[in-house]
């Protein structure tokens, strides 16, 4: 499978949310209950959002198959705002190639470390990339309680 890396553009705003409402249903349901999956999901079906967000941020697509097969985002201060992979293209190397971009990208904007908010799912992945633990944040949306892990990474650049 060829994977291509590139620039997100506003036109992708509706596969993006799509890919990003499919995912949340099909993976991360595996970690979390139902009624934290619908208030997530849902999320990914505000169009304008995601808009505002490829305008803002450094924020990337994966393509393969003629298919967004995940995105990846950073903005200036280092914070990483997504990294999501398609649910049939998962476990391929698909958000390695992207961590590795968005890495690259902070390095050339001097940022001295990555962080993020972290669910239970890709947990596992950004700790075999150097990312630790480094504390929590309660967030409620819609009158859902979330509990955002927050792992940091030290850059060199």
């Amino acid at each position: 499978m060829d994977i291509k890396i590139r620039r997100a553009r506003e036109s992708d705003s509706e596969e993006i949310g799509n890919m990003y409402f499919d995912t949340v249903n099909a993976i991360n349901s595996k970690d979390y209950p139902k009624e934290k999956i619908d208030v997530w999901a849902a999320s990914g079906k505000k169009f304008d959002k995601w808009k505002k967000k490829i305008s803002e941020q450094y924020f990337l697509v994966a393509e393969a198959d003629n298919i967004i097969t995940g995105i990846s985002s950073i903005d200036q201060t280092g914070y990483l705002d997504f990294m999501y992979v398609h649910k049939d293209y998962q476990r391929m190397g698909i958000a390695q190639v992207l961590l590795n971009e968005i890495e690259r990208k902070a390095s050339e904007q001097k940022n001295s470390e990555i962080w993020a908010y972290v669910s239970l799912t890709a947990d596992p992945f950004f700790k075999k990339n150097g990312y630790v633990f480094t504390g929590e944040k309660i967030i409620v949306i819609q009158g859902v309680e979330f509990v955002d892990r927050i792992l940091k990474k030290k850059l060199k650049y």
